[in-house]
């Protein structure tokens, strides 16, 4: 993190209390996407950037902003944070995957709310079998299909947690992590020794999915465990076996998860942004939240306008996804 990323750290403190925050040259890694309103100020030939930002750094994950605060020391720091933008060169300020607690402050400081949605796996089953028992046969059937065709491969799917998810092993993800920024032609922003730094976190925070062709791994998944939520964040396949095993990218980062949401009580399974097949999986489409404050009063009366016909957009295509569900 750095401004030689275009993240800049920007975090308010108060006592113990901590509202992280970062200066953005960009809009790359947020996944609350801005970009239209970017494109209309260059138009305009007025500059969008620098902004600043309040979220996880390249994760869309539904998390508090304010760490260790009371109620007050909440309010207190969002306020001292948009004091600050108010009075700087920053153009806007943006909450990003925010909870509902935190709706009522951002509201009493002018903060307009854009609604977008994800899918989550809702998990109340007591075996994936009875998961695949509440599905409609057509989905249930589509599911059985694409895991029967995994079990039949050669390949072979380990899972790792605890005290196997080495620092050998999280190198090793290094690389599929890059492959899969190589296809998406994009950055690298995460370098190898944060991947290494990540066995520190102790066990059962981390869980790592893999297949294997004979003694070669192919592909591998890097979920996290919360405290009731299980986060599916990143993934890669080695480009050769990609049209070979077309349906391992759903074993792996779908069917691995939800099993072990499932052994292990977990409410609830974020497997990432956007991705409209994983309706047809069991993932329900639910409504993100996120807040956005504009500085210049004109712009900002637009971009309220364009949030304004977004979210109906969103409640609409929500109530039309939810008609699909594969849930009898």
């Amino acid at each position: 993190m750095g401004a030689e990323t275009g993240w800049t750290p920007l975090h308010v403190l108060k006592n113990d209390a901590i509202l992280p925050g970062y200066i953005k040259e960009h809009s790359y890694g947020e996944y609350i996407f801005d970009w239209s309103w970017a494109n209309f100020y260059e138009k305009l030939g007025e500059p969008y950037y620098p902004k600043l930002i309040h979220m996880t750094p390249f994760s869309p994950v539904n998390s508090p902003k304010f760490l260790n605060a009371t109620d007050s020391e909440k309010r207190e720091l969002a306020k001292e944070s948009f004091e600050f933008y108010q009075n700087s060169s920053l153009t806007g300020e943006h909450y990003l995957f925010t909870n509902p607690d935190e709706k009522r402050i951002l509201n009493t400081l002018g903060f307009t709310h854009l609604k977008s949605l994800q899918y989550h796996f809702q998990n109340k089953y007591c075996s994936f079998d009875d998961f695949l028992s509440n599905l409609r046969p057509s989905r249930r059937k589509m599911i059985r299909k694409e895991r029967r065709k995994i079990a039949e491969s050669e390949l072979s799917i380990e899972s790792f947690t605890g005290d196997s998810v080495t620092v050998q092993l999280l190198d090793k993800f290094y690389s599929f992590y890059l492959a899969t920024i190589n296809k998406k032609q994009s950055f690298p922003y995460l370098n190898r020794e944060l991947f290494r730094s990540l066995s520190i976190l102790g066990d059962k925070n981390i869980i790592i999915s893999s297949a294997s062709l004979k003694d070669k791994t192919v592909a591998m998944a890097l979920f996290f465990e919360g405290k009731d939520t299980l986060f599916g964040r990143y993934w890669g396949i080695l480009p050769e076996f990609e049209d070979q095993f077309p349906g391992l990218h759903f074993e792996l980062c779908y069917y691995q998860g939800i099993d072990y949401c499932i052994e292990n009580q977990l409410s609830l399974f974020e497997a990432g942004a956007q991705g409209e097949h994983k309706l047809w999986r069991g993932f329900e489409p639910v409504q993100i939240n996120s807040f956005h404050h504009i500085k210049s009063p004109e712009l900002y009366e637009i971009i309220k306008n364009d949030i304004s016909r977004q979210n109906q957009l969103n409640d609409q295509y929500l109530a039309k996804l939810r008609q699909y569900l594969p849930y009898k």
